[in-house]
């Protein structure tokens, strides 16, 4: 059984899944109190899910981009407990998470969360088979050079940038909370699968700073040798 925790935005979720499908998930729109809240959150689904920390295979961890603090809460919880009971554990980048509802709608995929009040995080992805995204840091002002005609733009955001992609381009709006445990769960499983793990040492959150997006991309390629 594993573990699934999003702490990205004002927007949370876990859950509690077995070979990447779950089994039990709760989301909730957290008001900055991320650290008061996820504690309770994992009793709960984890008592709905019949599981004690025992029963726990792996921990599965949205890592980011998102807020500061909301996400340092749900990383640390993670990386705590991966270090604490030698369990495997796998970061997920938030964009990704975004896109698994309409990876197969074909064509181009934008995702997108606020970065503030100015910037967005993108990213892009190139059709149905592409799990992992091109990602950047986008001036909302900027929004519509950066995508490209005919692309589908999706995510928390996209309601907000609606006015901002220019002609040609579709925005799926839908309610929040837009990511779920779910999707978590099923991105993650793919990668323990194939025994792609992260380092609870070395696993940072990812941030507005382009170096760490430059990270994510080289990461991004090493998987796809």
């Amino acid at each position: 059984m594993e573990l699934c925790i999003d702490t990205s935005t004002r927007y949370a979720s876990v859950g509690i899944s077995k070979e990447g499908r779950i089994v039990a998930e709760l989301a909730w729109r957290s008001e900055r109190n991320h650290s008061v809240e996820l504690a309770p959150a994992m009793r709960r689904v984890m008592e709905h899910a019949g599981v004690q920390m025992e029963d726990l295979t792996a921990v599965f961890a949205a890592v980011g981009p998102g807020g500061f603090s909301a996400l340092r809460v749900g990383l640390s919880v993670a990386k705590s407990l991966a270090m604490a009971r030698g369990l495997p554990l796998v970061g997920i980048n938030t964009l990704d998470i975004e896109a698994v509802p309409f990876r197969g709608l074909g064509g181009v995929l934008a995702t997108v969360i606020g970065a503030g009040r100015s910037k967005v995080y993108l990213g892009t992805y190139d059709g149905p088979a592409s799990h992992e995204g091109d990602y950047r840091v986008v001036e909302r002002e900027r929004l519509e050079e950066a995508l490209c005609e005919g692309t589908i733009v999706c995510g928390e955001e996209a309601g907000a940038v609606r006015n901002l992609v220019g002609t040609g381009v579709s925005v799926i709006e839908t309610p929040p909370p837009t990511r779920t445990a779910s999707a978590l769960a099923k991105l993650a499983y793919e990668r323990l699968r194939l025994g792609e793990t992260d380092d609870p040492d070395t696993l940072q959150p990812i941030y507005m700073h382009s170096a760490q997006f430059e990270k994510a991309k080289q990461a991004r390629e090493r998987r796809k040798k």
